[in-house]
């Protein structure tokens, strides 16, 4: 059903949006988007990280949901709708059709933001693992007891494409701030980072998801 020109859904309102810039009222949460098919997909855009609008492409929970796969890549062409922030994996495929010149690597402790970092757009985001580096790091909020000030960056010694460290800026293996697949045993979530006890109890080796956005 179509009106006004808008895609009528029970998600958002009874319509969908063109993009996450197009979401009346700018409150993060799943909307029907059609910025990736001409008719819509189901998205997840945030208002919180940045004045502007950001649209969720990427999230991985370490150790959260089983043995690593292939499609579950940054740089994977298979789609599984990012919804929201819950624990578990998305990657939206085609994402050359998302709009937005700013590229943000986020980490959570169990919804709560730990470190958050913006760059230029990557144009190698969704083709190799070196797409989640980001051109021209800075800083949005950064809580950690160690690394503090240090851009999360993809590794290649890992598993690229799901691994990322935040130590020696530049240097894309040796270190390790998320995981260590594909063993499910050894772990190194927030070895780098160290979460506060503001945020939890203990400072590594905890909940960990990484997301990825475009802005």
């Amino acid at each position: 059903m179509v009106c006004n020109g808008e895609f009528w859904d029970t998600i958002s309102n009874g319509k969908s949006y063109r993009s996450c810039s197009n979401v009346p009222g700018r409150r993060s949460g799943t909307y029907h988007l059609r910025t990736i098919r001409a008719d819509y997909a189901v998205g997840f855009c945030d208002y919180s990280l940045l004045s502007q609008s950001c649209q969720l492409v990427w999230k991985h929970s370490y150790y959260q949901v089983g043995t690593p796969e292939e499609r579950m890549r940054t740089f994977s062409s298979y789609d599984r709708p990012c919804r929201d922030l819950s624990d578990g994996w998305c990657n939206v495929a085609n994402k050359d059709m998302v709009p937005g010149s700013t590229q943000v690597t986020a980490a959570y402790h169990k919804g709560k933001l730990v470190y958050a970092y913006r760059g230029d757009r990557n144009s190698e985001l969704g083709k190799s693992w070196r797409g989640a580096i980001l051109n021209n790091p800075s800083k949005i909020l950064d809580l950690c007891t160690s690394g503090n000030g240090v851009p999360p960056e993809p590794t290649s010694d890992t598993y690229p494409g799901l691994s990322f460290d935040k130590w020696n800026p530049g240097k894309y293996n040796g270190n390790c701030d998320t995981d260590v697949y594909p063993s499910l045993t050894d772990d190194c979530r927030w070895a780098n980072c160290g979460i506060p006890s503001s945020i939890s109890s203990s400072s590594r080796k905890v909940q960990m998801t990484v997301a990825i956005y475009l802005c």
